[in-house]
């Protein structure tokens, strides 16, 4: 408790402190938060999500459909990973207060899983082969423009384990490769005291969102995990921006399982024995690593990860997880342009807001107790460039760290709580 009033206490010193500092009480949206200009977009798809690989393919989108707020975003990708995805989003159940948000999607992907814990060996590492779908709605409860919002987030899907490779690339026999169901249940509120809730450039948001605990077998731990995400914005010049962002996730259990290791190895284990005995004793190692995730994952629990597409850019995706993480960063964003140009070129049909480049600095850390959270840390700094289209940000990030360089791709401003790689 006395951490959890620890965190607490700095949020709300953090929030008073920005909220002095930027005259929130001053700050008016600068256009409408729901938009009702019709655009759309064909677009090919290239890119490389850190610790997935690099995939090609092609999406689309449609913005404001038929004089609503209501949008559609559909996506197909092969290559080092598939994913197929079509969401509808900001369905307007009652006109500007009750919202509603319902997606699919489908992937095969191989992701690099590191161990658990800051110091973890970059070069340590497993790659399970993973076949998976899942369908996903949220309800939204919306206020004063978008400044308050309170959600219900809904995901069930299933995960099918095909394979797993160690390091060297060797493939280890499974026994059990059946369909795996996977439900989640969310809640979570923001605060969102800015000039526009998709390209904001002054005021502060806060948000918060709990993963909430679903019924697992005796032999697994449940949890509840809770992510704080505090983002302030402040004008530099006519049109520039100074971000600052804070996030904290932890775990809570809320029902201890098994710390027992032979009865995980039972559960988990490679069954190291029927391989070649050249073999067992990598087998045995890669096995007993496995087993002792799953004794911290129990004791523990697993917040949400460092590293991929919002936190912790130069490093792969979920390349730093504990019990708790913690990351905060700045993000100079210098506006090239501001305008707003129509456009028509027969795959794409919109207005472009601006152009943007970015310079940014990024530090964390992962660790299973508070107190160990500042000990060591990672960083990430690199350059990015954005294009801002009617309801759309796309950004290019080039990124350097502690273990190299990593380009990415992607939508949205970084240090989101949800996107694509971490649906939640």
């Amino acid at each position: 408790m006395f951490i959890i009033k620890k965190i607490a206490a700095f949020i709300i010193l953090a929030f008073i402190f920005l909220t002095v500092s930027l005259d929130i009480s001053a700050i008016e949206r600068r256009r409408d938060q729901y938009g009702k200009d019709f655009s759309y977009y064909l677009y090919p798809i290239g890119g490389d999500i850190p610790g997935l690989g690099q995939a090609f393919g092609a999406g689309g989108s449609a913005l404001n459909i038929a004089n609503t707020d209501m949008d559609f975003v559909g996506y197909y990708i092969r290559g080092d990973f598939d994913a197929t995805g079509a969401t509808l989003l900001d369905i307007q159940l009652i006109k500007r207060r009750l919202i509603f948000d319902i997606g699919y999607n489908d992937f095969l992907v191989a992701p690099i899983v590191y161990n658990r814990g800051i110091k973890s060996n970059p070069n340590d590492f497993i790659q399970p082969k993973v076949q998976g779908a899942y369908f996903l709605g949220q309800m939204t409860l919306s206020f004063s423009e978008r400044q308050y919002e309170y959600f219900y987030r809904y995901l069930r899907g299933y995960n099918n384990l095909l394979q797993i490779l160690n390091n060297k690339g060797e493939e280890f026999d499974l026994e059990d490769t059946e369909r795996e169901t996977i439900v989640s249940h969310s809640i979570g509120a923001s605060i969102d005291y800015t000039d526009d809730k998709l390209d904001p450039r002054r005021g502060i948001r806060f948000e918060v969102a709990a993963k909430l605990p679903v019924s697992r077998e005796d032999l697994y731990s449940e949890n509840i995990i809770i992510d704080y995400n505090l983002t302030a914005y402040f004008p530099v010049h006519k049109w520039d921006t100074l971000v600052f962002n804070i996030f904290h996730s932890h775990a809570y259990i809320t029902r201890k399982g098994s710390t027992d290791f032979d009865a995980l190895k039972n559960e988990i284990g490679l069954d190291c024995d029927q391989r070649a005995p050249g073999d067992q004793e990598d087998c045995r190692a890669t096995e007993k690593e496995n087993i002792d995730q799953a004794i911290a994952n129990n004791r523990y629990g697993t917040a949400t990860p460092l590293g991929g597409t919002q936190r912790l850019r130069s490093f792969d995706n979920g390349r730093y997880y504990a019990g708790q993480s913690l990351s905060y960063g700045v993000e100079y964003r210098w506006n090239i342009t501001d305008e707003y140009t129509p456009f028509n070129i027969y795959i794409a049909k919109g207005v472009r807001t601006g152009l943007q480049l970015a310079l940014f600095w990024e530090q964390g850390s992962v660790a299973d107790e508070f107190r160990d959270l500042f000990k060591t840390q990672r960083r990430s700094y690199g350059f990015g460039f954005r294009l801002l289209l009617t309801g759309v940000v796309i950004r290019a990030d080039f990124a350097r760290g502690n273990e190299g360089n990593e380009f990415q791709l992607f939508i949205t401003y970084p240090w989101s709580m949800f996107s694509v790689d971490n649906p939640g």
